[in-house]
């Protein structure tokens, strides 16, 4: 009775609801809409609000919202728990809540301001804690020493970051080469430091996930991530106590040392998958605060040290592989695994439903060098029976909405949101071109290899993508694909112009790069790939001797 009558008194509420992050700005207002029985009045980033607590306050008074609640998609593992708190505990309310999307019906409340300014200061303390602890325990100076072949059929994976990604390429790259494993023969264990997306569970044998971290450990998310591998090693170890594994396989991670320390422990080979070097990605990609160096100085250390530990570094282009060699690994211990696709979760292509307009697809993350912008900006320069399909979210995607309306191709544009991997290809495999305009605008060099290509070419849809790096290597102009100049929106409208003047309209660019992807770019191929590379018994080659828990 108490829930029926509270639910009725949050109808009536004008509320504001924070979101942990940009990225989860869109799913924050659309959960708390559901909870709170009506659509909220102010949907902000935490961090935009922290930047500006003053401008916070006032947009609050100034829209007339009455309560505010958090968005949190797991408020027991959250970093900066008590500085979010604290956040809420500020706005000029009467009524503050936390929505747990794990438990969206069970609302959470929050402090006072007296309560948490005291408990910000005790967790600053557990949280400074775990870094000294850190900085005290340092790397093994000394490379591992040969390994011996092993008989087991098990592997040992672990990927920290997997509960922070629900869809898009780096869950489709962990899901995938794991996946590629378990169909060579392979067992697979996989151990995580919060529950991840079926699309990952269904990829191994054996999952374990760490207990929620103490709330002093989150008092930052550097602070969570030095403090989670503590956490993760006393799992994995457990586990392989278990399940001997024949070898580690380990996501490279800001500030993750787990695969390394296991690898020397249990005297096995280790495979890093390396996508860049996150120290670099760390510096040039995410805001620093006051405290970035020294956070940087502790990931570069870990980096260099996972680096030199692995048996392989699996870099998924060659300018990656370069970066891995800067940061210490053997040269000889570097091999460049591009991304693939899961050929048996594809479409066969279908036909192109019968209507007026062409329908171009697209996506992806709406992230710095996804080239989001560059698709909108081509539909100037296309007819205006070209319309834009993009499926995804991310923290530039209000950029893009507002770049959109600024020229006018707003309502040409669908923006579907996230979506689960199996409806975002369904959706894909109807539009009539598939686009990936990558640009890259920093320093460096391009060094990515992105999941979507191999999935559009999978498709068998007709791609106009970026000459750029390795997409210009993967994909071959006039026969797998139509290739543009990277971040020309002029010369991308181009190439689409090329493709539907062609008598198929593309189709047999499309057929083309679906038969090489599936003859050439599967996770079984780079599964393979992978295992060629380390100390195995001829029995894991040929099947034989399979491991049970």
């Amino acid at each position: 009775m108490h829930q029926v009558r509270q639910s009725e008194m949050d109808k009536h509420r004008r509320w504001a609801v924070v979101a942990e992050s940009r990225t989860q700005i869109v799913e924050a207002g659309a959960v708390a809409a559901a909870t709170l029985g009506r659509e909220p009045e102010l949907v902000i980033a935490a961090s935009d609000a922290l930047r500006d607590i003053r401008g916070y306050r006032a947009e609050i008074q100034r829209r007339g919202v009455s309560a505010v609640a958090l968005f949190s998609s797991d408020a027991s593992r959250r970093a900066y728990t008590t500085v979010y708190e604290l956040l809420l505990a500020l706005a000029p309310v009467q009524e503050r809540r936390i929505i747990d999307a794990r438990q969206p019906g069970k609302p959470l409340t929050v402090g006072s301001v007296w309560l948490l300014g005291a408990r910000c200061a005790l967790d600053a303390a557990t949280a400074a804690g775990f870094v000294v602890g850190e900085l005290a325990r340092g790397t093994s100076p000394e490379l591992p020493g040969p390994v011996s072949p092993s008989t087991s059929r098990w592997i040992l994976a672990l990927w920290r970051d997997a509960a922070e990604s629900s869809v898009g390429g780096a869950v489709n790259h962990v899901s995938g080469i794991l996946a590629g494993f378990r169909r060579l023969g392979w067992q697979v264990a996989l151990v995580t430091n919060g529950e991840p997306p079926e699309q990952l569970r269904s990829a191994v044998d054996v999952l374990e996930v760490t207990a929620p971290l103490p709330r002093g450990a989150r008092f930052t998310k550097e602070s969570a991530w030095v403090a989670s591998n503590n956490a993760m090693h006393e799992v994995a170890l457990s586990l392989a106590r278990r399940t001997p594994p024949a070898f580690v396989y380990q996501r490279n991670a800001f500030l993750c040392r787990v695969g390394a320390d296991l690898s020397r422990q249990l005297a096995v080979p280790m495979v890093l998958e390396w996508n860049n070097s996150v120290v670099w990605a760390n510096r040039n990609w995410y805001q620093q605060g006051p405290q970035s160096r020294l956070f940087q100085m502790i990931g570069d250390r870990i980096e260099r040290y996972s680096a030199r530990s692995a048996t392989l570094v699996a870099a998924v282009s060659r300018k990656a592989a370069e970066m891995a060699t800067e940061q210490g690994a053997d040269p000889a211990a570097v091999a460049v695994v591009t991304n693939a696709v899961d050929a048996e979760s594809v479409p066969a292509p279908p036909p192109i439903p019968a209507r007026q307009e062409v329908l171009l697809g697209w996506v992806g993350g709406f992230g710095r060098y996804h080239g989001v912008e560059v698709a909108i900006e081509s539909l100037r320069d296309l007819p205006d029976d070209v319309e834009l399909l993009l499926i995804g979210d991310g923290p530039e995607r209000g950029t893009c909405e507002e770049l959109a309306r600024r020229l006018s191709v707003h309502d040409r544009i669908t923006w579907t949101g996230a979506l689960p991997r199996s409806e975002a290809l369904r959706m894909l495999s109807c539009c009539d071109i598939l686009v990936s305009p990558h640009c890259w605008t920093v320093k460096g060099s391009f060094f990515g290899s992105p999941v979507k290509l191999f999935e559009y070419m999978a498709l068998g849809r007709p791609i106009v993508a970026s000459r750029l790096e390795q997409i210009s290597e993967i994909l071959q102009d006039g026969v797998t694909a139509v290739l543009t100049e990277p971040g020309d929106p002029v010369d991308l409208a181009r190439g689409i112009t090329r493709v539907l003047a062609r008598s198929d309209r593309g189709m047999a660019l499309g057929a083309s790069a679906r038969q090489e992807a599936l003859e050439l770019h599967t996770w079984e191929r780079r599964a393979e790939q992978i295992l060629a590379r380390l100390p195995m018994q001829a029995a894991h080659l040929t099947g034989a001797g399979t491991d049970h828990v």
